[in-house]
């Protein structure tokens, strides 16, 4: 079985964030920071001000590689909730301060239905129906572990319930993913297209996994986008 889909749920309300990080001052909850080295910084908060700016120490002695012009991934734990924002350090000589620019809740979700922005470039093309070789693209609609939804023109294309289809998943720049699966349903869309419900089959760990983290680092990257 494949690990859970980390789903980003953004914290927005004031009085959440003060509580937060009022347990994260009162637990001493570790902070860590990666650098420009993609080394972890392990750090301790002192004190939170109303504008949610950190004042923390380094814990590890480690020197940090982080400039005062770019944005940074920061993370904590509190029981076995985890938490991600970004930040735009504030370097002094005995202290850091870290901005909260953005901050998210990570939770974990079996067999979910990711949802693909309409303006995103995910692609999902078909190249073998029951054996035989083919060369249809798809727009990709939603995707999970359990299978997908796409829509394709109807000019040249005929599809059946329960064909057989091989296809390679793509999302962005990020590598393919092959998967192979079996039409459980086919409806119009439009006047000139339909949508085919695809139901994944003997997908691999490997492929499993890939989908989960490319989903994963899908949602990060458009919540941040969103939020910077």
């Amino acid at each position: 079985m494949s690990e859970a889909l980390i789903i980003f749920k953004a914290i927005s309300s004031a009085a959440q964030k003060t509580a937060l990080f009022q347990k994260v001052l009162s637990t001493s909850t570790q902070i860590t920071v990666k650098d420009k080295y993609e080394r972890t910084v392990v750090m301790k908060v002192l004190s939170i001000n109303n504008q949610f700016h950190l004042k923390c120490i380094s814990l590890d002695g480690t020197e940090l590689n982080l400039t005062q012009t770019e944005n940074y991934l920061a993370s904590f734990t509190i029981g076995d909730e985890r938490y991600l924002f970004e930040t735009r350090p504030l370097i002094s000589d005995d202290n850091i301060t870290l901005s909260v620019l953005g901050l998210f809740h990570l939770q974990r979700r079996k067999n979910f239905r990711y949802t693909m922005p309409s303006d995103y470039s995910a692609q999902f093309t078909i190249d073998t129906i029951n054996a035989g070789p083919c060369n249809h693209m798809c727009k990709l609609l939603d995707l999970s572990t359990e299978g997908c939804a796409v829509e394709i023109g109807t000019p040249g294309v005929s599809f059946n319930l329960h064909d057989q289809v091989h296809a390679d998943v793509f999302l962005g720049d990020r590598p393919s993913i092959r998967v192979s699966g079996v039409i459980k349903n086919i409806r119009p869309h439009g006047m000139m297209s339909l949508v085919l419900g695809v139901e994944f089959n003997h997908l691999g760990q490997e492929s499993e996994d890939k989908i989960v983290h490319s989903i994963s680092s899908l949602q990060r990257e458009l919540y941040f986008r969103k939020a910077g």
